[in-house]
């Protein structure tokens, strides 16, 4: 396991401990148990702590970063460009026969920089600017987004007075190997004890400032909320691990009352009392000539109360911004579960074929009116970004429609490639059923309306080709296709279209 993945552990312990809170140590994302962070033949001791603290697996860095020296000791400074274009073709469903283009162009740069004192201290911090437009060709609009966003920026010291306890303070990395719990940036304090097959970490997190310059407040969906996250992993076989989860969100901000009139993107419609448990087993068996069988399954369960906000959006000639009014507030308990399990078969042939097979589910909720809500709903905190084997991450509950487990069942079949010596092709289906029949998805890229009446949604194509062939660069495409099914009414055999290229550049 590398150095990151041994920093996510399992919860035993902590579960015991707490009852109730779902975990996250910052920086994992391997997906094998073991777990050392050995340093690579050559490497100094700066060098291997720098990289076990500050890689990550999305992120790609040159083997050697400029460094200048800062009272004898490296300034190690480095960074990313990031080139992307995402273009959506989709249908309004209130008019199958009209199709609306959508395009994003994002250009981001980000800065980093790392200097340690060695293992009693060490800072890291990491700031982007980029400029996002969205672009509407059936209306020829523009929208430009400027920003100077906040990225990590933290203390760190391990070894505390020679234990295997380790502590980080400041804007945390929170990420999961699958990324079905987390994969966020938060103002967080952590704690983690890590030994040689096991590890616990437990963090408190809280927004204390907008993390980008054109938002001068905290998106709604942080704004006061507190979070007790732990994590914890016990790597009780080669290649085996069990990993347990918990999280307790307290959301304090401000609860709406009928009447208050409120500026459109500061819209608050949930204020909820929730705790996340769960587990996590995860590995991979070697059956020689006949290849490597790689598993996973995610279980898990969300309980609490939640008060809930409708809005009506106001006329927006007659202010000065758009605004909305609160139309009602409600009450409801929050009950749900989900699961979501696979395999990956990794064949002994030439290109190291994967075959890939999964299904996950998440609860729904059969009666709005009964004060109870028994549809699972995810952390809030996660990117469903698990990535098959390849070298890329993506969508893995599809790219186009990429929706919440919530209400929902998906299968997944799939086969993959690699190439070269660092790249790799994936083509990935995904057949879509709501548990219960409903109106409406809880989250997903595609804005649907549904009847209400069926429960077959649909289904979804991906291919997905990644190129990391160079030490500082690599390319990224992304082709996805979504057909609506009998849940859309007549818009039931309409195709929508996505398409995503990326290009980065390491320095």
């Amino acid at each position: 396991m590398s150095r990151n993945a041994a920093r996510i552990t399992s919860l035993p312990l902590l579960l015991g401990v707490l009852a109730l809170v779902p975990a996250t140590p910052a920086w994992a994302s391997d997906q094998e148990p073991a777990a050392t962070g050995s340093e690579e033949p050559g490497d100094t001791e700066d060098d291997a702590l720098r990289e076990r603290l500050t890689e990550r697996e999305d992120k790609r860095r040159p083997l050697e970063p400029w460094s200048v020296q800062v009272a004898g000791r490296p300034l190690i400074v480095g960074g990313e460009i990031e080139i992307v274009q995402d273009s959506l073709r989709r249908f309004p469903v209130d008019d199958p026969a009209r199709r609306v283009n959508r395009s994003l162009s994002a250009q981001e740069l980000e800065v980093e920089a790392f200097y340690s004192l060695g293992r009693p201290l060490s800072l890291f911090a990491q700031v982007r600017t980029g400029i996002e437009e969205v672009l509407r060709p059936d209306t020829s609009a523009t929208v430009s987004n400027r920003f100077v966003e906040r990225g990590e920026m933290w203390l760190y010291s391990e070894h505390i007075a020679g234990s295997n306890l380790s502590l980080d303070l400041g804007r945390l990395d929170f990420e999961d190997d699958r990324r079905w719990w987390w994969d966020e940036e938060l103002d967080a304090i952590r704690v983690e004890y890590e030994a040689e097959r096991f590890d616990l970490a437990l963090a408190f997190a809280r927004e204390l400032a907008p993390s980008r310059s054109d938002r001068d407040f905290v998106d709604p969906q942080h704004d006061r909320v507190h979070r007790v996250i732990a994590e914890a992993s016990w790597g009780w076989r080669r290649n085996h691990v069990l990993q347990l989860f918990a999280l307790h969100q307290d959301d304090r901000s401000h609860r709406e009352f009928p009447g208050r009139v409120v500026q459109l993107d500061r819209e608050d419609e949930s204020d909820a009392r929730l705790t996340w448990v769960g587990a996590r087993l995860m590995g991979g068996i070697d059956f020689g000539a006949h290849g490597m069988l790689g598993y996973w399954l995610d279980a898990a369960q969300v309980r609490g109360k939640e008060h809930l906000a409708e809005f009506e959006t106001l006329d927006w000639n007659s202010f000065p911004v758009q605004q909305s009014i609160v139309a009602s507030v409600s009450q409801q308990d929050v009950r749900g579960w989900a699961m979501d399990a696979g395999l990956n078969w990794i064949l002994p042939l030439a290109w190291e074929p994967r075959l890939i097979a999964g299904i996950a589910f998440g609860t729904g909720d059969r009666n709005s009116d009964d004060g109870a809500d028994y549809a699972f709903r995810q952390t809030g905190l996660h990117a469903n970004e698990a990535g098959f084997g390849g070298v890329q991450r993506y969508g893995h509950y599809g790219v186009l429609l990429d929706p919440e487990l919530s209400n929902l069942q998906v299968l997944t079949f799939g086969a993959g490639l690699t190439l070269l010596q660092s790249s790799s092709l994936d083509l990935v289906h995904h057949r879509y059923r709501l548990v219960e029949p409903a109106t409406s998805l809880r989250d997903a890229r595609l804005d649907v309306a549904l009847t209400g009446t069926h429960r077959e949604l649909g289904s979804g194509i991906d291919a997905v080709l990644a190129l990391e062939e160079w030490e500082r660069f690599e390319f990224e495409f992304v082709a996805a296709a979504f057909r609506a099914g009998p849940a859309f009414g007549s818009a039931e055999g309409s195709w929508s279209y996505g398409g995503f290229l990326a290009l980065r550049i390491a320095f």
